[in-house]
């Protein structure tokens, strides 16, 4: 009988219990599309809520995320993770705990700018490499087919002797760099050392449809073709090398100093015609 009495206490006990605690009390997580409350007695593992606002009275173990709506942290509120609010205000009471950060987007005016404004950039960016990259695979073809068939010459003498030209270009970047530190620190200066960039980027012309011709008589697609067309070829390779970050830079480099070199041989060879004439 007594233990009859027992059996019965003990199952009160059980349903005084399961309607004294909350039914969502240990509620793994909570994914809703509408206006979500975590009660005070309430503790959760994550809270996500899509196209709604969310009230936090309880405690949620990990994060709190909120799109395109508001969320209210009570005093009663702690949060042992991250917040991420995107589209909305977070409204926080004294007294609410958060352990890590709070992340808020809210599309208003000022963050539409930005994103305009950083979009913009992008866009900009990207469209004047593009620019520049058509630019440079333009320039050596036209290089080649103003030249009538002289560039050869250049291209002749790249191939026998390719370290040549990179020699004296190297020495003489340097001396041209030098000379224009030097003339841009006086205001006289500015338009000589301008007059020199100008000569840079000729011969970084002149010298990329040198290197055109060297790559494209490489490719077998070229081969056969015209001198414009072996151009074109060598010059698509050697701009897209140029957009590969680290790779291009380098290559560019290269570039500047082996047209400077060529630049420099066909100067002192005019020069030298000129004297023994």
């Amino acid at each position: 009988m007594k233990r009859r009495h027992s059996m019965i206490y003990v199952a009160l006990l059980i349903m005084t219990l399961f309607f004294w605690v909350p039914a969502n009390a240990m509620a793994k997580g909570i994914f809703e599309h509408q206006n979500t409350t975590v009660p005070v007695n309430q503790t959760t593992d994550d809270v996500v809520v899509v196209g709604g606002d969310a009230t936090i009275l309880g405690t949620v173990k990990n994060s709190v995320i909120v799109f395109n709506g508001d969320l209210d942290l009570k005093a009663s509120a702690k949060i042992n993770g991250f917040v991420v609010v995107v589209g909305g205000q977070v409204l926080q009471e004294p007294g609410s705990f958060i352990r890590d950060e709070i992340i808020n987007l809210s599309f208003d005016h000022a963050t539409l700018n930005s994103l305009m404004i950083g979009g913009g950039l992008v866009i900009g960016t990207w469209l004047l490499q593009l620019a520049v990259s058509v630019l440079l695979v333009i320039l050596p073809v036209i290089a080649v087919f103003l030249s009538k068939g002289r560039i050869h010459l250049f291209v002749e003498r790249a191939r026998r002797t390719p370290g040549h030209f990179i020699y004296i270009g190297f020495f003489s970047t340097l001396i041209l760099v030098a000379l224009s530190v030097l003339l841009l620190i006086t205001v006289i200066g500015i338009p000589i050392a301008l007059l020199i960039m100008l000569f840079v980027g000729l011969a970084s012309v002149f010298g990329l449809a040198v290197l055109s011709m060297l790559v494209g008589e490489r490719i077998q697609v070229a081969m056969g073709r015209s001198d414009w067309s072996i151009a074109l070829t060598g010059s698509i390779v050697l701009v897209s090398l140029l957009n590969v970050p680290f790779v291009g830079g380098l290559l560019l480099l290269g570039i500047v100093i082996f047209s400077t070199g060529v630049m420099t041989l066909w100067i002192l060879e005019k020069l030298k015609r000129k004297t023994t004439t």
